[in-house]
């Protein structure tokens, strides 16, 4: 399969990265450090995100290209990475079909194989771990820029080495990439202590929202619109909220509800070990992983929260 990329890459000259709405760091350190290798090899290459890059990953280096509004050009191929489904990509995904040779690089459960090549390994602990094995077939030559986008996506995927999908290669991907000049502290510090105070106000709001069933083994919160209004927040504030709610030592499920619009929530779920939230995702619609997987419900918030609770049988 790497032969086939290899093949699409060397013929092609232009070519288009992208990723899905809301990025995490698995989507902008992947979709950065493939542009920057097709860059590398004498390619003419951009990356488009639907939404702005979210404010602890500005940081990153970023291709001199990056697009928030698909452009009405066509590609010799478009290179989707870390999405599970061609609609995640947002505005417009249904065009991206037209625009070229699809190919889709995934390691999220389920995925669907939408490209005219998948890559797809549900046993890696990101895409970018996927990404790495791709470019070294390639040949890529590693430099900084690669190096610190891979690194924090391997590290913000796996919960920096804390989840269950953290394994020996991500160890080694990342302490090769400290080897291209990759500083664990700046990143750690970038990523996980530059917030600003607003987001620890949003996030007492959303703590008066906790409660727990089920003999304190689910755990629910909610965000509403109006949280974001007060403490002049946004969504990207909000980022890993869920994961307070799982830190509970009872807690097998926790499911944050954001409200999306009218009767609308996006619900993230985390659990810890013997629930399959990703199952329970994909009968709403949604999809992920065992332990991390989302999905977006519709209905007033007594409704949602009741048809979420009774979907697990604790």
């Amino acid at each position: 399969m790497f032969q086939r990329i290899r093949e699409t890459i060397d013929k092609g000259r232009k070519f288009l990265v992208a990723s899905h709405v809301d990025p995490d760091g698995d989507a902008v350190g992947s979709a950065f450090a493939a542009c920057f290798a097709l860059t590398g090899l004498g390619k003419d290459a951009a990356v488009y995100l639907h939404d702005p890059v979210p404010y602890r990953y500005r940081f990153l280096p970023r291709p001199a290209a990056l697009l928030h509004e698909l452009p009405e050009d066509g590609y010799d191929a478009v290179i989707v990475v870390d999405c599970g489904d061609l609609y995640r990509v947002g505005d417009g995904h249904a065009s991206l079909k037209q625009k070229g040779f699809l190919v889709n690089i995934d390691h999220h459960q389920a995925s669907q194989a939408f490209g005219q090549i998948n890559i797809i390994d549900e046993r890696a602990s990101s895409t970018a771990e996927i990404l790495y094995l791709i470019l070294k077939s390639l040949q890529v030559r590693f430099t900084s820029d690669i190096a610190v986008n891979l690194y924090t996506a391997v590290v913000t995927d796996t919960g920096s080495f804390r989840y269950e999908n953290t394994t020996e290669r991500a160890f080694s991907i990342c302490e090769e990439m400290i080897g291209f000049g990759v500083s664990p502290a700046y990143v750690a510090a970038k990523v996980y202590e530059n917030h600003p105070k607003e987001r620890l106000q949003l996030l007492c709001l959303v703590l008066t929202t906790l409660e727990t069933v089920h003999e304190d083994r689910i755990a629910l919160a909610h965000i509403t619109g109006d949280m974001f209004s007060r403490t002049h927040t946004s969504p990207e504030h909000a980022e890993g909220f869920v994961e307070y709610l799982r830190e509970i030592d009872s807690v097998e499920v926790a499911c944050l509800l954001r409200e999306l619009g009218s009767e609308r929530y996006k619900v993230s779920m985390r659990s810890k070990e013997s629930v399959d939230v990703a199952s329970i995702a994909r009968t709403f619609g949604g999809g992920g992983h065992p332990r991390a997987a989302g999905c977006v419900m519709e209905g007033d918030l007594a409704t949602v929260r009741n048809i979420l609770i009774g979907a697990f049988s604790l």
